[in-house]
């Protein structure tokens, strides 16, 4: 009626009769109106109903003083809490927690998006690296023989080998600081670069100290793209940490990969081009690796906390660094122990011919690439720790198995220990990366991730002499009774340090 005599006031009651027959009409297009807006409210609901993965809204943001009821939440729905009493919900509140519900799903399409950045990413490190190991896994079984055209004795081809570990052993720590205060990616691209002239001033080498330089500048080279890449990849996985070890089973699969192709692509070049061109194909690989890593974003921000940055000497003081120290003393004496020991053992107690032993170390690097997959779905599982101490101990009877095998002249029962020994090694490596990244505090991510890599240098480095005086002094089997001792020491540590 208001309506009607509104209208009849500013068009005249002449038109009365017309106006008033317009009536239903327009009440129909109110109604409409209503009936709409209701439509697209429920619509928005339905639309915010089927977000799949989307969590409760915050308990903190419902009204003060009023009890909620929580509904039986439907699998992989949003949960909104339900107010018994609808008039005492505050509209405020209301309009709070729809502010926040628009900012969830706003986050989650931002997080979905970085996600996407980071696998590709991720991807983009895989296939850099996969060249330059393949260069590596070529050059490893030559470096002895090249060592031999320089007059070196067998006794001191080793110097060859553990040149580049004692680089990094210097330099580990150093380059962790930069690391934290320059970045990631100078490191990384840097490094690959001074690792190329590294082998090329290897492979133009013509006499012995020239050779030895060459080999300390690649070691300086790894130790920069190893720590630059290290804490790259803690960085990027920091927003997934139940996917960490996932990702880095994958990458040592990859490179567990190259080395077991590159031998066969090693001898292909080394008989029709000669021996030095080995070390042009590691440098072309790095150099290609610099180029990979070079597309990549740089992770970190040089003032990303007010908290000062820890020394070396203040990390290893932390409990959990002393247990990664002593996992880490455990496997690189193993590792030690695979390249100096089983040859030796396998030729000497059991007669083995070059051949077997290349195609028994091929095995093992297939069982690799096998137990770094499974590593990393393990460690994502259960933990980390868990994977650690359960490879441990099996380490260390693998070891006494393969001891009782060499006394007891055994060759199966020996191989076959020795393979539960490399499938048990590749399992923990993941694990232990991903729970050095989980420890590692934040503002020096990049010092803590070089402590473990400088305890294994320096076991590396040390462990070959002793285990080969312990095997001249009282036999094989004890020297593989040694490597037991040191894996079960090491896992002793490690589970009454960890947390």
């Amino acid at each position: 009626s208001s309506v009607k005599q509104r209208l009849s006031t500013h068009f005249g009651s002449s038109h009365e009769t017309t106006l008033c027959g317009c009536l239903p009409m327009v009440a129909r297009v109110r109604r409409c109106r209503y009936w709409g807006r209701c439509m697209v409210f429920a619509l928005s609901v339905a639309f915010v109903l089927s977000w799949r993965s989307c969590a409760y809204l915050n308990p903190a943001s419902r009204t003060p003083g009023i009890s909620h009821r929580r509904l039986p939440r439907p699998s992989g729905y949003l949960q909104f809490s339900a107010c018994p009493a609808p008039s005492a919900c505050s509209l405020v509140a209301r309009r709070r927690d729809c502010r926040q519900l628009v900012g969830r799903v706003w986050r989650r399409l931002l997080t979905e998006d970085r996600n996407a950045d980071a696998d590709k990413n991720l991807k983009v490190l895989l296939v850099s690296q996969f060249p330059l190991y393949v260069g590596v896994g070529a050059l490893l079984p030559i470096l002895p023989l090249y060592g031999q055209q320089f007059g070196l004795a067998q006794s001191s081809v080793g110097l060859l080998l553990s040149a580049p570990s004692f680089a990094k052993l210097l330099l580990n720590v150093p380059m962790g600081q930069v690391a934290d205060s320059q970045g990631r990616k100078l490191l990384m691209v840097g490094g690959m670069l001074v690792l190329a002239v590294g082998d090329l001033g290897t492979g133009l080498a013509s006499a012995l100290p020239a050779l030895l330089i060459g080999r300390l500048i690649t070691g300086a080279g790894l130790a920069m793209a190893d720590t630059g890449s290290s804490a790259w990849v803690a960085d990027v996985t920091a927003d997934r940490p139940s996917e960490r070890a996932s990702f880095l089973g994958l990458q040592n699969a990859v490179i567990s990969s190259a080395f077991v192709l590159g031998p066969s692509v090693g001898g292909i070049l080394v008989d029709n081009f000669g021996m030095r061109s080995i070390f042009f194909i590691v440098a072309a690989g790095a150099a290609l690796c610099a180029a990979g890593y070079s597309l990549l974003p740089e992770t970190h921000l040089v003032e990303t906390s007010s908290k000062p940055r820890l020394s070396f000497g203040e990390l290893i003081k932390s409990s959990d660094q002393q247990a990664l120290a002593g996992m880490s003393i455990a496997f690189y004496t193993g590792a030690a122990c695979k390249l100096v020991l089983i040859p030796a053992i396998a030729a000497a107690t059991f007669a083995a011919t070059p051949t077997e032993v290349g195609e028994a170390f091929s095995a093992f690097a297939l069982l690799g690439v096998v137990g770094t997959l499974l590593g990393g779905k393990i460690a994502d599982s259960v933990g980390p720790r868990t994977v650690l101490v359960t490879c441990g101990v099996v380490c260390a009877v693998a070891y006494v198995g393969a001891a009782l095998a060499v006394q007891a002249q055994a060759k199966f029962a020996f191989y076959g220990f020795l393979g539960l020994w490399a499938l048990a090694a590749a399992v923990k490596s993941p694990a232990l990366q991903a729970y050095a990244i989980e420890v590692a505090p934040q503002e020096s991510r990049g010092m803590a991730l070089s402590v473990p890599k400088t305890i294994g240098d320096l076991t590396f480095l040390v462990a070959p002499f002793l285990l080969g005086v312990v095997a001249d002094q009282f036999g094989y089997d004890t020297a593989l009774f040694a490597c037991s001792v040191a894996f079960a020491v090491g896992t002793a540590i490690f589970v009454a340090k960890s947390k």
